[in-house]
């Protein structure tokens, strides 16, 4: 029976074509029979027994569309809206990307020249950390424990990032500005100590697809105050509306650059391997992500590929 080998060969999709081709008329067959049979009154054994045939097919036919469709709907939109959008919220992304920068290297010169300001904008709490890095003794066993509470530190600080765009971006900008500022101090006390050998080798193969997402949720939180502050010919509740639509959007799209962060991290980054070996992982990753998010995508036009019901 048709609806016995959908049932347990997973569904439509592991079916060949002829199979395909006759459940969908057999299946108003049997709801044609079933109307007949309750208008005319007829056995009501019967009448159970095409209404259970009736559930099934319907169940097989409909329900596993539609769990191909949010299947399908996921794929699309990380492999073709997320990044469009980027792309067209691109300068947003830029602004972000270029705040940071100025942070990272405004604190690099200043650390760089004043050793002292090292703490003004590196938490005191994370001394331990600083003097692991100085050590040059970073390396540690892969930790899938340590993944999964980075990969949720991340998803907060990028979720803060975007919803400081509710205040004007201040936050936003505070935050960024702190990002780039750690990391941008903690590379000039790795260059006065002579440990960038150990230091980039152990940041950059998780860090660019970490500091990505970070840009991007910046963006998310730009996007937000622009419309805020300058909702155009728009009313501003409509400006925010169609503003936090892209913006949770965008933020929704770092979920794969987060995950992958968190896994490297926790389980690439800090091994005893040759550092060579790392910074190649970290170009060839970085070459992806930026070629994920930025090359440009071909229009996808929506199909209606339910069952037609005559």
């Amino acid at each position: 029976m048709l609806l016995d080998k959908a049932t347990t060969t997973g569904g439509l999709r592991r079916m060949s074509r002829e199979e395909l081709n006759d459940i969908t008329p057999l299946y108003r067959r049997v709801s044609s029979d079933l109307a007949m049979a309750r208008t005319r009154n007829l056995n009501p054994d019967l009448v159970e027994h095409l209404n259970h045939l009736t559930a099934r097919a319907h169940a097989q036919i409909f329900t596993d569309h539609q769990r191909a469709s949010a299947v399908q709907a996921v794929w699309r939109f990380y492999a073709y809206d997320f990044p469009a959008l980027i792309q067209k919220r691109k300068w947003y992304f830029i602004a972000s990307l270029c705040f940071s920068i100025f942070a990272a290297v405004y604190t690099y010169w200043l650390v760089l020249h004043h050793p002292d300001m090292l703490y003004k904008f590196i938490p005191r709490q994370f001394a331990s950390s600083v003097n692991v890095w100085k050590s040059g003794k970073v390396s540690s066993p892969p930790s899938a424990l340590f993944s999964g509470l980075l990969m949720t530190h991340n998803i907060t600080v990028g979720i803060m990032v975007f919803v400081g765009g509710i205040l004007f971006a201040l936050p936003t900008l505070f935050m960024l500005f702190q990002n780039g500022a750690s990391l941008g101090a903690l590379a000039a006390l790795m260059t006065q100590v002579h440990r960038n050998n150990t230091f980039w080798p152990g940041i950059l193969p998780h860090g660019i697809a970490e500091l990505t997402s970070i840009f991007i949720c910046g963006a998310a939180g730009f996007r937000l105050a622009h419309a805020i502050i300058l909702p155009g010919r728009l009313a501003r509740p409509d400006a925010f509306r169609d503003a936090g639509r892209d913006s949770i959007q965008l933020v929704l799209g770092t979920l794969p650059l987060l995950i992958f962060a968190g896994l490297i991290e926790g389980m690439f980054s800090h091994l005893n391997i040759s550092p060579v070996l790392r910074l190649t992982f970290a170009g060839i990753n970085g070459i992806f992500w930026y070629l994920y998010l930025f090359l440009p995508r071909r229009v996808i036009t929506g199909v209606d590929s339910r069952p037609k019901r005559n």
